[in-house]
């Protein structure tokens, strides 16, 4: 294996952990911490404190997702071009390629708009909630769960390519 080689493997361990801690920490918190932090307010524990403890693990998990974005956007560019160098970059991969791309780039903007959300008052109305929608914790994890399908996709589409 030559440097170059090592590196490509290098970026794709680090895209991966990146996806490992952008899914995993955010299935953790919007699927088990944030309900049972919400459900403890509810109950009276101690609201002030159940709202301190949310609010700080909200903001390390914001630090790593902002490392994860930092990961995500330097390896995904650097194997972008190394894919698109190669002789399975296909019209197909292409547009699958896109369409990821453009998922990231909407869950990046959602993850940044979530920290800021949480110190406004939430907006009233249908286009409100449409809004708040598309810039939710579940949307995040599914579109998160999609982008790893057009990885494997894509993936299939340039072996496919090399192979046949």
């Amino acid at each position: 294996m030559d440097l170059g080689e090592a590196l490509i493997v290098l970026m794709r361990w680090a895209h991966a952990l990146a996806a490992i801690v952008w899914l995993g920490g955010g299935a953790y918190a919007t699927l088990i911490l944030g309900p049972r932090l919400r459900e403890a307010a509810d109950e009276g524990e101690a609201g002030a404190v159940v709202a301190r403890v949310g609010a700080a693990a909200g903001r390390e998990f914001g630090r790593w997702v902002n490392a994860a974005i930092v990961v995500f956007i330097v390896s995904g560019v650097l194997l972008t071009f190394d894919r698109l160098a190669g002789r399975g970059a296909t019209a197909e991969y292409g547009i699958v390629l896109v369409l990821k791309i453009g998922l990231a780039l909407w869950m990046f903007g959602i993850a940044q708009g979530l920290g800021r959300r949480r110190k406004r008052r939430p907006a009233a109305g249908r286009a409100a909630a449409v809004r708040q929608f598309l810039g939710s914790p579940r949307l995040l994890l599914w579109l998160g769960a999609i982008t790893v399908l057009l990885a494997a996709i894509l993936k299939a589409i340039y072996e496919a390519t090399l192979g046949g």
